[in-house]
């Protein structure tokens, strides 16, 4: 189990590293836009599209496994101290098991929209030129899916530890 937690652990990682790449790469292609329109009256007419689809949905749900192992996402602990370990400890595996079947259903409902759009091969158009869109409806369903196997691993890791502490 240590090595599977070990593992789903170092995956989330390169997960929030990549979205922390799309931060820094999305600020060098604004500030080279900015630069560019007020120096040479030249502007990225795809800047825009390129921030909504490409840095910031990668950036909103690929850390989401990333947070959930390490136990950051936002939570209300309003009994949590008053409870012995194991009990809490099944408390915490409840809630990943529950977080896991959230997590899994937005994958799947977003599955569809994900081969719906990369089918039809959707764009926008910006002026005269065409701009594809179907590759950003990869990151919601990726990220959900990687988010429901850290919940599930979470979730089984807690199980594990509930045995022990018992």
């Amino acid at each position: 189990m240590n090595a599977l937690t070990q593992a789903a652990s170092r995956i989330a990682r390169v997960l929030a590293l990549l979205g922390a790449i799309a931060v820094v790469v999305m600020m060098l292609h604004i500030c080279l836009d900015v630069v560019l329109r007020n120096l040479f009256r030249y502007s990225f007419s795809s800047t825009n599209a390129m921030v909504a689809r490409y840095y910031m949905v990668p950036l909103a749900f690929l850390p989401l496994a990333y947070i959930e192992l390490r136990d950051e996402m936002v939570s209300v602990e309003l009994i949590d101290s008053f409870l012995p370990p194991w009990l809490r400890q099944l408390s915490d595996a409840l809630v990943a098991a529950i977080a896991c079947g959230i997590y899994g259903t937005l994958a799947w409902a977003t599955w569809g929209s994900m081969v719906s759009n990369w089918k039809r091969g959707t764009m926008i158009e910006l002026g005269d030129v065409e701009f594809l869109t179907y590759p950003s409806y990869i990151f919601p369903t990726l990220g959900f899916a990687l988010a429901t196997g850290a919940c599930l691993v979470k979730a089984a890791d807690r199980a594990r530890q509930i045995g022990r502490s018992a």
